[in-house]
Parts: C-alpha cells; sequence; structure tokens
C-alpha cells in the first residue's frame, strides 16, 4: 500500500506551545520538536484522541518533519495503527499523525523542562 503523507497541521494551541518550547530548550525547527512529540505520544500505551479542533496552527512539508527517515518515522506511525487495529488509510495516517504529534508536543510542554537535557532525558524514559 502506498499512502503518500504531504503535510503535518498542528492546532493554534500546539503553535503556541512550540513557541514556549522552542524558547527554553534553544531548539531553532519546530519540525524536530515535532518529531520527538511524534515519538514520545507512540510511545505512550492507547491511542491520542482524535483532533477535532480547527488545524490553522503550523503546517510543515512531510518530507521537511521526518527528515532523511521518511520510512522510518512513516512506518512508526503505521505500526501503532496496526497494533491497536486501525485501518490504514490515508484519511486515519492524517488523523493519527495530527493527533500524535499534538499529544506529544503537549507531553513535552507539561514535563516543564529547563534545557535540552532535560528533553533528552524524558526521552530516554
Amino acid at each position: 500500500m502506498d499512502v503518500k503523507i504531504e503535510t503535518l497541521r498542528t492546532t493554534t494551541n500546539v503553535k503556541n506551545l512550540l513557541t514556549r518550547i522552542k524558547g527554553v530548550t534553544g531548539i531553532q525547527y519546530w519540525n524536530v520538536i515535532c518529531r520527538w512529540g511524534l515519538c514520545l505520544s507512540i510511545k505512550q500505551s492507547t491511542l491520542p484522541r482524535i483532533i477535532e479542533e480547527k488545524l490553522d496552527g503550523i503546517e510543515i512539508d512531510y518530507d521537511v518533519f521526518v527528515g532523511k527517515n521518511k520510512i522510518i518515522y512513516t512506518q512508526l506511525l503505521i505500526n501503532d495503527l496496526q497494533k491497536h487495529k486501525i485501518e490504514i488509510t490515508k484519511e486515519n495516517l492524517y488523523k493519527y499523525l495530527y493527533a500524535h504529534v499534538n499529544r506529544g508536543v503537549s507531553i513535552i510542554y507539561n514535563y516543564k523542562m529547563k534545557s535540552i537535557s532535560d528533553l533528552a532525558s524524558l526521552i530516554a524514559k
């Protein structure tokens, strides 16, 4: 199955959280924080809630979001959906990509980190 994801979108609230995280950690690019958020969310035992809010925050081209590891990040998302018995469709990939990134960024923000090393510690847990 070849389902192409084109864009990652977030809510305005997540855009605001990303801006705060950038300020604390010094990480320059939203896509890096969003990648870490995706991984942190997938690491959880439950699926994230589907985002019903308007996705009017930031928009990142999927190839920029995943960088050179497109196959890895896409497969992580697919594996998580399969684990939870969610049909692999373009619509579900988009819905859960947004949901995972939104949840993951919230996890990072709520951790109340003071530095990038705090973020690394959170990811290593």
